[in-house]
């Protein structure tokens, strides 16, 4: 047995580290602030109990009792101190990667990433931007000005020399350009290629060409949470837009009806970028009845550009533009008011999924994609299978219209998933934050998340989740986006659009929505 004068600054010395990682791990937790009250309260008593025990089988009878029994105390008290300042700190770890997380996902200044290419034909000499060195590129002069303008500037400082360039006022020109070698290379953001291979005349763009090189170009996109959102600003409808003009920002949000814009970032890259959004879907949710209405609109849907004065587009272009103007797009479209986004590409989209465990999804019919076999009826999903479930539309006759049924199907097991099973939740939270970072963006506020999650924790009624998709006519016609050369749109269909606006309203309104409301 140490000696009194040995063992009790041992004693202390445990205590105080006890004590302090105890303390640290209460004011994470109460900053945190995601948990409800109660249950704060009953972590902040438990950590208190633990420190008072130790102290009790510490210092109890210091100089009295049996020395055996007093040393088989020090020794227990040692352990749960132990015990205790790991978790504790373990505990502190988890909570500060939360908050990591939501800050970063949150943030109002919301930092994207264009990807800039260098293309040349496939059979060009050329292998580096070095080798490039005295050719000629073609550019845009009408679109993307900005991200083309940094990145010839990219371009030339790493060259150390002037480049010459060429302009041509749309995609098309400048690609034909170089199917026609009038030009050596075309600078263009990658975000329009797709949109380019979407035409009949350069549908083999990406067989013909090579990307030589890409440029990075960062693009701060600002959206003032002090807003009310997006409103129905060109909509005509001067009596709703009226009822809208209330403050999101001002409103609590576990209690006030809101539409958020879901986004899937057409890109498999490492970090968000501005890109075509092959999903677009407006989830309208009343958090008091537990109401969630998903409404998909085709990506083809042919509807007025904020960004081109009002210009016709396909709604899948708007997102080259930035979230916001798809935001607007879809909010003159229904005449409604979308207050939040959340913008997640197909990596993160994918890596989500897998965090979480998987998906269990009804498959309404037997198909094939990359690779991947679906059958009618139930089926779980990884996230590969999921992202392959999303995005075919080749397999059906209503192709996109089902493809947007099946994104909307996806999105409502996640909900479903992530609502109903806590326990697997927390047993993978440090994946789901991981599969956030970096490949999710979004303008709720922390303070917004943090009070669904507690709301969610605190009351977990299961949410009642429908959805509809809108449809319409197909057709051919140019675009803003590519003005020079038509493209396959899809025509309103006015009747269904009106029905979508009408059903975000009665989940606003308070009321329950039936299979037969969305039938």
């Amino acid at each position: 047995m140490l000696p009194k004068k040995k063992w009790l600054p041992i004693a202390v010395s445990v205590l105080i580290v006890q004590i302090v990682l105890e303390a640290f791990a209460a004011y994470r937790l109460i900053w945190l602030n995601m948990l409800p009250d109660k249950y704060v309260t009953v972590a902040v008593a438990v950590l208190a109990a633990m420190v008072l025990l130790t102290c009790l089988l510490l210092f109890a009878g210091m100089g009295h009792g049996p020395h055996r029994a007093r040393r088989v105390r020090r020794v227990i008290a040692c352990v749960l101190a132990a015990v205790m300042a790991v978790g504790s700190l373990a505990a502190s770890m988890v909570m500060y990667k939360v908050d990591e997380t939501v800050q970063t996902v949150t943030t109002t200044k919301t930092t994207l990433q264009a990807m800039v290419g260098v293309y040349v034909l496939k059979d060009d000499k050329a292998q580096s931007i070095q080798d490039a060195k005295d050719y000629s590129f073609g550019i845009m002069a009408d679109y993307d000005q900005d991200n083309t303008t940094q990145a010839v500037k990219s371009i030339e400082s790493e060259l150390g020399s002037t480049i010459v360039t060429v302009s041509r006022p749309s995609m098309t020109e400048n690609a034909q350009a170089l199917y026609d070698k009038s030009v050596n290379a075309m600078i263009m953001n990658e975000a329009y290629t797709s949109a380019l291979t979407d035409t009949e005349q350069f549908a083999d763009f990406s067989d013909k060409t090579r990307l030589l090189c890409e440029i990075p170009v960062e693009k701060t996109e600002t959206i003032d949470p002090e807003d009310t959102g997006l409103s129905a600003a060109s909509s005509g409808s001067d009596e709703k837009t009226t009822e809208l003009n209330k403050k999101a920002a001002n409103s609590d949000i576990t209690k006030t009806p809101f539409v958020v814009y879901i986004s899937g970032s057409d890109t498999r890259s490492q970090m968000l970028d501005t890109s075509r959004s092959d999903v677009n879907i407006l989830m309208a949710v009343n958090p008091e009845t537990r109401q969630i209405l998903l409404l998909n609109t085709p990506r083809d849907y042919y509807i007025p550009n904020p960004a081109g004065n009002g210009e016709l587009d396909k709604l899948t272009h708007l997102g080259i533009y930035g979230i916001n103007v798809s935001m607007q797009g879809l909010a003159d479209l229904y005449e409604e008011n979308v207050d939040y986004y959340g913008q997640i590409n197909f990596t993160g989209f994918e890596t989500l999924i897998d965090a979480i465990g998987g998906i269990t999804i009804d498959c309404p019919q037997a198909f094939e994609a990359q690779g991947y076999s679906f059958t009618e009826g139930q089926n779980t999903m990884n996230g590969a299978e999921a992202l392959a479930f999303a995005r075919e539309r080749h397999s059906f006759s209503a192709g996109d219209n089902e493809r947007g049924r099946n994104q909307m199907r996806v999105i409502t097991a996640v909900i479903q998933k992530i609502t109903g099973d806590s326990a697997n939740l927390l047993l993978h939270y440090s994946e789901v934050l991981d599969s956030l970072q970096g490949m999710f963006v979004t303008n709720l506020t922390s303070e917004d998340i943090a009070s669904l999650v507690k709301m969610q924790i605190d009351d977990s009624r299961s949410w009642n989740v429908k959805s509809y998709a809108v449809t319409g006519t197909g057709g051919s016609e140019y675009t803003y986006s590519m003005p020079s050369m038509k493209a396959y749109v899809m025509y309103e269909n006015k009747d269904m659009v009106q029905k979508g606006a009408d059903l975000i309203d009665k989940v606003m309104n308070g009321e329950t929505l039936t299979d037969a409301d969305v039938s």
